[in-house]
């Protein structure tokens, strides 16, 4: 018993060999309509001779589509241009199996009359749609069409006939991810994509700092007090000599000094009293300074190695002209520590010049790594200011530093050239499809390294008055498989049951649409050379 399967125009492979796995009849043709997605590719025939092997089945193909019927005999399966025929019983390559890749179809022999035994044939099973109303309606529509198109307009009506529109979207070949390491340093003067090589500049700044400063140290000018004592000697035997320089004291220790030698005569015996004899000497302070001024009568310690019971002495006026004064000073102290904050000042100015650098072009990069500041030079000698008596002094400093920056423009230029130039030949890039990250630097001394990874995609640039060349003429499928080479072919035939592209480019509307992110950038220098 022998089945009949109808399939639509988007019927897969996947759908057609399910329905023929559900069905029990050994023999089964499959009815494929004009443009069938199945009828695409010998290799959709050649599946299901495989699944209907597979399943001890004996599948026929019934279609209009003389390209489809060709394709379905290069698989070894039978063919029949209409449900007729298939009913009218097994050809001669249903009879023998599946055949072999390259069998042609056959008619049944014919079988004198006198010889055939009448056969009674059961009615087909139909499994799916038969072409119906809509079919047959369409059909008659065309037919009506045509009609009409001839009783009008004639042979204008005729140049109406047949059309086709063709849809190709060109695929996307993804280029990348491509991954770099792009290199600035000093001394490069042009960038080189072969090296991956960028120039990186120099900077210079001078600094400035300038404040004034406490002085801490201390000056001290003193004067010393002088006066005179009187030395009393009551020794009647003998006079006392004092030479210059010795020493006579209050009692709370303030010292003096004769200035010169002085003898004092000795005393002489009275009749009821000794009459004891003075002289007078002058005298300084031994140490300079207020404490010399000392009042009358306060100094009445004499020298040592004297006798206290027979020699005295005393100051009868007071001692004066002992003074001290103080006055600041800068001593070394102060000036290290005025230099040591004039360098603090200078690196903060230096770093917010780095921060906002003055003078480097827009676009470019400062890297703070890479950033030297020299020795501070002083405006004033410092030995000069040492010593000058002042409460507050003025100091100031300059110094020259320098910073490496890098123009990430010049990065991602050569990133976006090695790019380019990884585009096959043949295709174009999708402009709007360039991608260029570049990461986070690497410093080291002058050196900077930046990771980049670049992406793009293209597409096949393609020539329509080629690829219409090529498929002038051609049957659906052949033109399909010639298209689908360049990405997602979408073809319409007017009146549907027309089989191959016409010849009359006129009647061909052919369609090349942006792939998917932008259109390719035609310029040699996106794409390689070369046409489909």
């Amino acid at each position: 018993m022998a089945a009949i399967v109808y399939l639509d125009i988007d019927d897969e492979i996947t759908s057609a060999a399910a329905r023929l796995r559900a069905l029990d009849e050994r023999r089964i043709a499959l009815v494929l309509p004009l443009g069938s997605r199945l009828a695409t590719s010998r290799i959709n025939f050649r599946l299901l001779a495989r699944e209907a092997e597979a399943n001890h089945k004996a599948i026929e193909i019934v279609t209009g589509d003389a390209s489809a019927r060709a394709l379905a005999a290069s698989a070894g399966l039978p063919t029949h241009l209409s449900v007729a025929s298939f009913e009218a019983g097994p050809s001669a390559t249903a009879a023998s199996g599946p055949g072999r890749p390259g069998d042609s179809p056959t008619a049944p022999m014919p079988v004198p009359p006198a010889m055939a035994a009448p056969e009674v044939r059961p009615p087909v099973p139909v499994v799916g749609r038969r072409p119906g109303s809509r079919n047959r309606g369409r059909g008659i529509a065309v037919v009506l069409a045509l009609v009409a198109l001839l009783a009008f307009g004639g042979v204008a009506g005729l140049q109406l006939l047949p059309s086709a529109t063709i849809r190709l979207v060109p695929a996307v070949e993804e280029i990348g991810p491509i991954e770099l390491h792009v290199t600035a340093q000093p001394g490069i003067t042009e960038p080189d994509p072969i090296r991956l090589l960028v120039a990186a500049t120099t900077f210079e700044f001078d600094v400035e700092a300038s404040a004034a400063f406490p002085a801490t140290g201390a000056k001290v000018e003193e004067t010393t007090a002088g006066g005179s004592v009187t030395f009393t000697n009551c020794d009647i035997n003998r006079a006392v000599r004092i030479g210059a320089g010795s020493v006579v004291a209050t009692p709370g220790g303030v010292r003096f000094l004769t200035n010169q030698d002085v003898t004092v005569k000795r005393a002489q015996l009275g009749i009821f009293q000794i009459d004891c004899k003075s002289a007078d000497v002058g005298i300084v302070a031994e140490a300079p300074g207020i404490d010399g001024n000392v009042g009358a009568n306060a100094i009445t310690v004499i020298p040592a190695g004297f006798a206290t019971n027979v020699l005295f002495v005393t100051n009868p006026g007071p001692t004066i002209g002992g003074t001290h004064v103080e006055t600041k000073e800068v001593a070394q102290a102060d000036v290290d520590a005025a230099l040591a904050a004039l360098d603090a000042d200078l690196a903060a100015e230096f770093a917010a010049k780095i921060a906002a650098p003055p003078g480097v072009p827009a676009g470019t990069t400062v890297f703070a790594e890479t950033a030297t500041l020299g020795a501070a030079t002083p405006t004033t000698d410092p030995a000069i200011v040492v010593g000058t008596v002042t409460e507050f002094f003025d100091l100031g400093a300059t110094a020259h530093g320098t910073v490496v920056g890098v123009d990430a423009g010049t990065v991602s230029t050569l990133a976006d050239a090695r790019i380019r130039s990884s585009v096959p030949d043949g295709f174009g890039l999708v402009e709007d499809s360039v991608s260029i990250d570049v990461g986070v630097p690497l410093v080291s001394g002058s050196t900077i390294t930046f990771p980049v990874v670049a992406r793009a995609t293209a597409v096949p640039q393609l020539d329509e008055a080629s690829l219409r060349a090529r498929i002038r003429g051609a049957g659906l499928p052949q033109a399909r498989t010639i298209l689908g080479e360049y990405g997602e072919v979408t073809i319409t035939v007017w009146p549907d049951w027309v089989t191959t592209i016409p010849s009359n480019d006129e009647r061909v509307t052919f369609s090349i649409e942006a792939a998917p992110g932008g259109s390719p950038d035609p310029s040699p220098a996106a794409s390689g050379a070369g046409t489909p």
